[in-house]
């Protein structure tokens, strides 16, 4: 039977047998995602049709409980589907098998349902019906986070200026339920970047790219006391993020739990009308009704929730309500979940590396006599940093290298072709990294004709935009030792105008030019900002891994703002 097909009162009274009816009478439920049917007298009119009822996993139990008990006389028939609210939203959103009322575990789902391709804004009012604040959870032998705030996680935090662990053991490991499943996972990394500071600077931009990348992930169904209960080697301890649900179902202690002070995000399980029709309207208000009595807050006591009225409860909910820190305002949960798919993409990068001019000059200063060869060339130092740079890409990163080439029918030369860093070449037999390191060791200084630069470029844009990849981050990137002195050739403005012409909002590539030595050319300069790209001086062999392990930016902010 379809799930959204109710039989008529008639069907329904011929097929319930005896056994049945006295059972339904008790108030039995069906299960999770059953019907929980309500019958109030012969008075029911037969084309009545039931209500319909989609609930988060976490409050579909209480739900079902209160549908089936007495309603004000009416013939109520109220059907509880537990859902997950992820899967929910994604329905409403395209406009697929909308529940006359709906019960997500967070707001946040609201504004995820709203901004859908259907174009249609089903929610109509919501009350909240329940509340879960969420905790921090720590095991039992390690004790609790000094600082029990989320600004204190999250100053526990690596800061991104080492890509591992500090040898002292003191950054923090931090778990948190998977954002892209879990409104705790959403309202964690808000409540981490309200600690930040909403500005969109660069530093707390950069700080919060440092975050994204060093908290640990909770899958939805993975317990938390598992993840805690494996030792984090090198950490000075660990914390998970859980509801205060989670908390009361395990026992006293195991593992410890903490209120965050200064207030902490919380499940408020809004109690969303749908449905358009008066007579779901009315049973609808019913069922709010039954939630909101004191018989409807002891159920959802029982179930690990609070009333959304009740500042405490007796038994496991005996704490005080801490302070709820709003963090659901519109768009919040659309621009948290973009943050977050974008940051777990993998980059798509062409390099073009450019050996001509002055890229055989020897490359001076103290900070790169331990990372070249004694008397190392600025092409010397480019090698070096990219190959540093290669080592801080996931191997599931494609990466293609060209460079400019002196023949006059083609301004660039394909070095290695574009390919996942961790996939297996076809005539050896290793790793596309390995690939692309052997041959940039053996990239040489050449000659290169005037605009060879310019047009590779423009060539190297082209390319992109061919093997452009809408589930990648795609980016060109540029490393010359030209230097800021001279004017760019005839070709140059022909370049510039082609270079115009390619930009395309709708497939946005990232345009990253490097300079090694004194300056950077100003024809590059010219081309960095038609694209609104980003230009960089490299002055140390430091410089290049700062330079990737800020490419976490382009996750968190879209050109031309990063």
């Amino acid at each position: 039977m379809d799930p959204y097909t109710a039989r008529s009162p008639r069907s329904r009274r011929d097929r319930i047998s005896v056994a049945a009816a006295v059972a339904l009478g008790a108030g039995l439920l069906l299960g999770g995602g059953g019907w929980a049917l309500i019958a109030n007298g012969d008075e029911c009119a037969r084309d009545e049709a039931s209500l319909v009822v989609k609930a988060d996993p976490a409050i579909a139990p209480a739900a079902s409980a209160l549908a089936a008990r007495e309603g004000s006389g009416r013939c109520a028939a109220v059907r509880v589907v537990a859902e997950s609210s992820a899967d929910t939203a994604a329905a409403i959103s395209a406009g697929r098998n909308v529940p006359d009322v709906w019960i997500p575990d967070s707001e946040l789902w609201l504004d995820l349902a709203r901004g859908g391709p259907s174009g249609r804004t089903v929610l109509g009012r919501s009350a909240s019906v329940a509340v879960s604040p969420l905790l921090f959870a720590y095991p039992p032998d390690e004790g609790a986070p000094d600082d029990r705030t989320w600004a204190g996680l999250l100053a526990a935090l690596p800061d991104g200026t080492d890509a591992d662990r500090s040898e002292a053991g003191n950054d923090l490991v931090v778990r948190v339920p998977d954002p892209a499943r879990t409104a705790s996972g959403m309202a964690s990394l808000l409540a981490l970047q309200d600690s930040i500071g909403q500005g969109q600077g660069f530093t707390s931009l950069k700080r919060f790219a440092a975050t994204l990348r060093t908290i640990e992930t909770l899958d939805p169904d993975e317990d938390p006391r598992a993840a805690l209960s494996d030792p984090a080697e090198g950490a000075s301890g660990q914390v998970a993020v859980v509801s205060e649900q989670q908390a009361t179902r395990w026992p006293p202690g195991r593992p410890g739990t903490v209120y965050p002070a200064s207030g902490t995000p919380a499940l408020d399980f809004p109690f969303t009308v749908t449905t358009a029709d008066l007579a779901g309207q009315r049973r609808a208000d019913d069922l709010l009704r039954r939630f909101r009595s004191p018989s409807g807050v002891a159920e959802l006591n029982r179930r690990g929730l609070r009333g959304s009225r009740t500042k405490a409860a007796g038994g496991a909910l005996s704490t005080p309500l801490p302070r709820i820190l709003p963090l659901a305002s519109p768009g919040a949960a659309s621009r948290i979940q973009q943050t977050w798919r974008s940051f777990k993409q993998e980059i798509n990068v062409l390099a073009l590396v450019d050996p001509s001019g002055p890229a055989g000059t020897a490359m001076t200063g103290a900070a790169w006599r331990d990372a070249i060869r004694p008397g190392g060339t600025r092409l010397d130092a480019m090698l070096v940093s990219l190959n540093r740079g290669l080592n801080l890409v996931g191997d599931d990163s494609e990466f293609g290298l060209w460079t400019t080439s002196g023949e006059a029918h083609r301004p660039y030369r394909p070095v290695a072709g574009i390919g996942g860093l961790g996939g297996r070449t076809r005539t050896t037999g290793t790793t596309h990294r390995l690939v692309l390191e052997q041959r940039l060791n053996a990239i040489r200084p050449r000659r290169a004709r005037d605009g060879a630069i310019y047009e590779s470029v423009v060539a190297a844009y082209q390319e992109m935009k061919r093997r452009y990849d809408g589930d990648q981050i795609n980016v060109v990137l540029v490393l010359t030792a030209m230097g800021a002195d001279g004017r760019p050739p005839a070709q140059f403005g022909k370049a510039l105008e082609r270079l115009r012409r390619q930009v395309d909002p709708a497939r946005p590539i990232v345009f990253v030019v490097v300079g090694f030595g004194s300056g950077l050319d100003p024809g590059l300069k010219q081309l960095t900002g038609a694209v609104q790209g980003q230009s960089f001086q490299i002055r140390n062999p430091e410089g290049i891994e700062e330079l990737f392990r800020n490419s976490d930016l382009m996750r968190v902010c879209s050109p031309p703002q990063c």
